[in-house]
């Protein structure tokens, strides 16, 4: 039904599609890219001007929160909601160091992303070096959840009658999510704990 309704829509207003691509890339990136390759593969949309749109929108967002960052440390600034920045210092200084990393395997974890960007403008990583490697990590987060799309709509006609495998994919998805988030976490709390 949704499928339904997105074709529909996408063949009426192209446009006001690619629009809701870039502005999803700002809320839930995952979720908006896999039903774009969905789209993708149905015809309705064409996969380059997908990417270059998602990707642009990728990196403006990561741009973004590495302004929000340095803006809290030009301020300098000790809390950011519910954050006390004073606490998570020893985080703040791996990050510092190890800011490549950090910002290449935060775009594949779910919520540590916009903390590790923000974290980046914080402790003053250069831009030019931000984004030397925000660039690779954002292509290759669209093009793998674009590509999920396409490849799970190649399956649809099979999942439309077997519910049970939908589900059970769906779950698969999720949880393999959800144990990298918490795997992360435990990452961040251990440095906590070491920097304590």
């Amino acid at each position: 039904m949704i499928e339904s309704l997105l074709i529909n829509f996408s063949e009426i207003h192209r446009v006001f599609v690619y629009l809701a691509i870039f502005l999803g890339m700002f809320i839930e990136g995952e979720l908006i890219l896999i039903l774009a390759g969905i789209l993708i593969r149905g015809g309705h949309l064409d996969f380059f001007d997908t990417l270059f749109i998602a990707f642009g929108a990728v990196i403006i967002h990561d741009i973004v929160y590495w302004l929000i960052g340095k803006k809290l440390a030009e301020r300098e600034r000790q809390k950011l909601l519910f954050f006390n920045l004073e606490k998570i210092k020893p985080f703040l200084e791996k990050i510092q160091k190890n800011n490549e990393l950090y910002i290449f395997v935060s775009k594949f974890a779910w919520n540590l992303n916009r903390f590790v960007l923000i974290a980046s403008g914080y402790v003053k990583t250069p831009l030019k070096k931000f984004i030397r490697y925000s660039l690779p990590a954002g292509f290759i987060w669209t093009t793998t959840f674009i590509s999920l799309g396409f490849v799970f709509a190649q399956k649809t006609e099979i999942l439309k009658k077997d519910l049970k495998a939908v589900a059970v994919l769906l779950t698969i998805f999720l949880l393999a999510i959800i144990v990298l988030e918490n795997l992360f976490q435990k990452i961040f709390n251990s440095n906590k704990k070491e920097g304590a």
